[in-house]
């Protein structure tokens, strides 16, 4: 699962095939494919593991502080979600 983080409003989107703004526009981001995605403004990419993600999900205790999952901040210079270039 690809996200941003919007490093002037705190905001985290996750990306959609339409694209979507944060909660203060500066970041915006969306997926080209099922695979692809795009983003711009002041964002940082997210990422989850979508297994463990999904297991966490699935494992939801009733009560305590819940499953940890794997979610990192992905590269820079990424294939998969790039950076798109104000023209």
């Amino acid at each position: 699962m690809k996200l941003i983080y919007c490093e002037k409003c705190g905001d985290v989107i996750s990306m959609r095939f339409e694209e979507r703004s944060c909660f203060c526009g500066a970041s915006k981001g969306r997926y080209l494919d099922s695979l692809n995605a795009e983003y711009s403004g002041p964002a940082k990419p997210l990422g989850f593991h979508n297994t463990h993600f999904k297991s966490a999900l699935k494992n939801q205790p009733e009560k305590s502080w819940g499953v940890e999952f794997t979610a990192f901040v992905i590269e820079k210079d990424c294939l998969t979600f790039k950076k798109k270039e104000n023209k």
